[in-house]
This record gives C-alpha cells, structure tokens and sequence, in this order.
C-alpha cells in the first residue's frame, strides 16, 4: 500500500472508540479548507434563500405553495443524485476528471445565480415557479454531490467532510443576514427593490463557491492529486448495491432520525406560545428568535466537529436516539399554555440544533471512515449520503405537514 498521506485506506481508519485523523494542520489545508467552506455555503446558498422566501411566497398564491415548491425541489435533487451515481463516472471519462469537476460546479453556480430572481419576475406563475424550483434542485443535487464527493477523497488531515458541513450552515447564516441587510426579511410585503437586493446577495454566494473550487484546481496540490483518481463506475450487480447500503447502515438511521426530525420541528416554530400572559400567539418576535437560534447553533455544533471525534457507529446511533427526547419536549411545549417561557424553548432549540449539526457531520464523517477502511466505492458512497439527507428532509416535511393538519389547524 502507498505510503502517500493521499492513500484513504491509510490515512481513515477506525480505532477502539474513535475515528483516527492523523496529521496536522498546513497553511496549505488551511485555505484549502476555507475554500471548502466557501464550496458548502455556495452549495446551500440557494436553498435557505427560497426558504426565507417562502413566507413572502405564501402571501403571494397561498399556503399550498410552499409544499408544493419543496415538493418539486428535493424529488429533482435525489433524481439527479442518481444519475450521477450511474453516469458521472462517463462524463468523468469523456471530459477528463479536473474539467468536468469545474464545469459541474461552473454551470451549477451560474444556474443559481441567475434562477434566484427570477422568482420575483414570476411569482404570479405557479408553472413557472415549478419549473424555477425544479432548476435549482438539479444544480443543488449536482454541486452538494460533486462536493460531497470532492472530500470524501481529500485526506483526513484536511477534515473536509467537517468544513464541508460548517459551509452548509454558513450559508444559512449568510444568506439569514443578507435578508436583514438587504430588508426583505423585515417587512411583511417586501418591495421589488429589496427582493433584488436579496437575490443579487445570494446569487454573488453561489458564484462564490466555484471560485473556491477554482482556487483549488490552480493551487492546491491536494487537489490536484484528488482529481487524479480514477473515475468509479457504480455498483455492477442489486445484490452489490444492497449489500454496499448495508454497511452504510448507521449513517443512514443517524441522519434520517437527525434531520427528519429537526425538519419536523421547523415547520412549527409559528406555534411557540411567547410568555406575554395576555396574548401568548403574539409571537413575531419570538419566532424571529428561534429561527436565529436555529441557525447559529446548528453552525456551533457542525464547527464543534472539527474538533470532537467521531464516535463509533453504535455510540453515534444511541446519541441521535437519544436526542429525540428533545424534539418531545418542544412538541409538549408548543401544545400548551400553562408554562410560558421563552427562555425554555430557546435552551431546547439551542441544545437540539447543536446536537442536530453535531450528529449530521458525524454521520458523513463515519460513512467516510468506513469507505476509506474498506475500499468501498467512493462516488456511490458519497452521492448515497446525500440522497439519504434529501429522503430524511423529504419524510420531516411531509410528517410536519400531516402532524400540523392533523393536530394543529383543525
């Protein structure tokens, strides 16, 4: 086996309790790791954008709408996910690796940038919005798989996939501040000047990514050696691809369990009774605090893995079980109205997200250990986690939905 630090099956390896990262930090992996970062938030940009638009959206055609978006968003995104598994290693062969790495992300960041205000322009057209939507769920699909990808191949002293995941959250962070900055989150019915503002915002985010990526490819000699690999073709047989879905089994309960069930609790947080006595619904503001809650300590917590071990796969699924103990807790909290503080469900947001971008990383982190420990293939693995995180944010929004119509607005 090559001594070379490049090596995965060297340099990822499990031990008694951990995951092993050797190495220390260069100024080399260093910046390559803000370029990753900034890959994560272009990646992400997009989708937090129409996210916090959705409120404006509702207003515009209505609640369904909203649904109906998403819907058409993530089915796109795990459709392309899966053709890249079964294709990308023939373009990969066409193209040559490093180019049709750059061109994927290339096309991806301009299709964002230039997608985002169109919204505006048709938010009167539910076929165009669809067909918007359907758009930026393709370049979301290609460039979160391409980048998922691109670090499971970087060597573990880069710690990629972690800089990876604090990107994802930074673009959430960034494109929540863009909306204060720019004021289209501050008023109820933003006006087409605000909206532009915020698009332009985002938009420079997602073009910010491929020059992260390009960066890379001139400088990085990580990178140069990553590109080198040859291109995988998918699994050849079902009973190869069953039995390569098995072992990736803890990632697959880790993040279905993690994400399905903070995206169920997103949806909910217009519920959360604000301590005023006299009015408790009156809770603009306090809405406003857990959304920022969410974000910042979902950031906190994929930053703490930098420097937290991973734990072994069995630890990780009792923590992430575990961790559903909070998620009944806010549930409780916002179905009552005898115990009214904001500071409680403030502490529970805070602990379940930090726990939330802790436990999401991890579970990459482990799927990315074990493929380097047993040679599995690369391209699969890292396209099949992403498609795993899409089918959990899918379940949690459909659930919230049912629970809402269900429970709370009958």
């Amino acid at each position: 086996m090559s001594m070379e630090i490049f090596d995965q099956r060297e340099s990822n390896t499990f031990s008694a309790k951990t995951v092993n990262v050797p190495g220390t930090p260069t100024k080399s992996s260093t910046w390559e790791r803000i370029c990753l970062t900034t890959l994560g938030a272009s990646t992400t940009g997009p989708m937090y954008t129409v996210m916090y638009m959705s409120g404006w959206l509702k207003q515009v055609q209505g609640n369904s709408i909203v649904l109906e978006l998403f819907i058409t968003f993530y089915p796109v995104a795990l459709g392309i996910l899966l053709l890249q598994v079964y294709f990308d290693h023939v373009v990969e062969k066409s193209l040559g690796r490093p180019f049709s790495n750059l061109l994927r992300f290339g096309i991806t960041s301009v299709m964002s940038a230039v997608l985002l205000p169109l919204i505006y322009a048709y938010r009167h057209h539910t076929a165009s919005l669809w067909v918007i939507f359907a758009f930026l769920g393709l370049s979301h699909g290609v460039a979160l798989g391409s980048a998922f990808e691109l670090c499971l191949q970087m060597p573990r002293h880069v710690k990629g996939i972690e800089y990876l995941n604090v990107g994802m959250q930074v673009g959430g962070v960034a494109t929540g501040i863009f909306g204060v900055m720019s004021g289209f989150t501050l008023q109820e019915h933003p006006n087409a000047t605000r909206f532009y503002r915020y698009a332009f915002l985002t938009s420079c985010l997602c073009l910010a990514g491929f020059l992260g990526v390009l960066a890379m490819h001139i400088k990085s000699d990580t990178y140069s050696k990553v590109m080198r690999f040859k291109p995988e073709p998918p699994p050849s047989t079902i009973q190869e691809t069953m039995e390569l879905i098995s072992m990736l089994r803890v990632c697959i309960g880790a993040t279905v369990l993690t994400s399905g069930s903070t995206l169920l609790c997103n949806g909910f947080y217009t519920y959360a009774p604000t301590s005023r006595k006299d009015n408790p619904m009156d809770n603009s503001v306090l809405v406003v605090l857990l959304v920022y809650t969410n974000l910042c300590s979902d950031l906190i917590g994929r930053a703490m893995t930098t420097y937290l071990p991973c734990p072994r796969g069995k630890e990780l699924l009792q923590m992430v079980s575990a961790r559903l103990i909070l998620v009944f807790v806010f549930f409780m909290y916002i179905s009552q109205l005898q115990y009214l503080q904001d500071f409680f469900v403030l502490i529970v947001l805070h602990v379940l997200m930090v726990s939330h971008g802790v436990f999401t990383t991890w579970s990459f982190v482990h799927a990315n250990a074990l493929a380097a420990a047993k040679g599995l293939q690369r391209t699969f693995v890292s396209k099949f986690c992403v498609i795993i995180l899409f089918v959990a944010i899918l379940l949690g929004t459909l659930t919230g939905n049912i629970v809402e119509r269900l429970f709370f607005l009958t």
